[in-house]
């Protein structure tokens, strides 16, 4: 077993060098989207779980906007959990992007929790018209001067281990390279790879005061964006209401409140900490979740696990 286990993370790390990630964004109420950037977490709400994210353009009326629809659930037992996510991103001035992908996870009991093994597969598509933009030369190659559309394959990865206290997950959204209009499709590009670190603790004081720090690491080779939040469970858990900071641009406000048992609705704030904060404003996110029922009765008392 440690063997296989020391193989799959090999081959993870290994994966990770010769991918790019350009599709997943990465949202501020990331806590209740994991299966977004890591299909291995499908299925750890041990119920029918379906979440909704809607975000407004991030980087003022210029920047993207972003929704997503996430589904996920065991297949009857606690080892095999499927799921599936539509995501859309719509970035000015004509740049439309959609991704229809399939999640799987294999998970084995390892000590006090699980051991999660996930993939993800599908197809992008992408609708673009960069012949509106206002051009100094006219014949750039950079800029086609005819939309165009075309769809592509992709896949993704990712390790997670949980307990009803803790996770920590390392994942790969996507095995290939997102092509220009002007690349070949299906292709690897190792200069531009990208892999995710993910982390929480739940500090469980009572049921009507709990902590929970998280962590994000997002690298690849041109960039690294860490966030870092603390969340506050409230009213015996059924409020939590939290901060986190998305390093080094961002501030986030957070709050996520469970309706009944099964409706949970979550709202973030983000706010640029940069030069130009007073020309973008803000970014507001808010995501629905709702659960049919539970599929293996291991869920515990905190609504906002995870």
């Amino acid at each position: 077993m440690k063997r296989y286990l020391f193989t799959y993370i090999i081959l993870l790390i290994a994966i990770a060098g010769s991918s790019q990630n350009t599709l997943v964004p990465s949202v501020s109420n990331y806590h209740l989207t994991w299966t977004t950037i890591n299909p291995a977490f499908s299925g750890f709400r041990d119920a029918i779980s379906v979440s909704s994210l809607y975000r407004s353009a991030l980087y003022g009326e210029l920047g993207p906007k972003d929704m997503q629809l996430n589904v996920h659930t065991p297949l009857g037992n606690s080892k095999v959990a499927i799921g599936g996510i539509v995501a859309y991103n719509n970035t000015p001035p004509d740049r439309n992007l959609l991704s229809i992908m399939s999640t799987y996870a294999y998970r084995i009991y390892l000590g006090s929790g699980r051991l999660s093994f996930g993939l993800s597969a599908g197809v992008y598509g992408e609708n673009s018209d960069l012949s509106v933009v206002s051009l100094r030369d006219p014949g750039d190659p950079s800029f086609p001067s005819e939309a165009y559309q075309r769809w592509f394959p992709n896949f993704g990865t990712g390790v997670l281990y949980y307990t009803d206290k803790l996770f920590v997950g390392l994942s790969v959204p996507e095995l290939l390279s997102i092509p220009r209009w002007d690349q070949s499709i299906g292709t690897m590009n190792v200069e531009d790879y990208r892999f995710i670190l993910t982390g929480a603790y739940l500090f469980d004081f009572s049921r009507a005061f709990r902590l929970k720090p998280s962590v994000m690491i997002d690298y690849n080779q041109a960039f690294t964006s860490v966030k870092a939040s603390l969340n506050v469970g409230l009213m015996d858990s059924r409020v939590f209401v939290g901060g986190a900071y998305d390093h080094p641009n961002y501030a986030i406000a957070l709050l996520n409140f469970q309706v009944n048992s099964q409706w949970l609705l979550g709202y973030a704030y983000t706010i640029s900490m940069g030069p130009i904060r007073g020309a973008l404003g803000g970014s507001h996110e808010v995501v629905l979740r709702w659960e049919f029922k539970p599929v293996i009765r291991t869920i515990p008392d905190d609504p906002f696990y995870f």
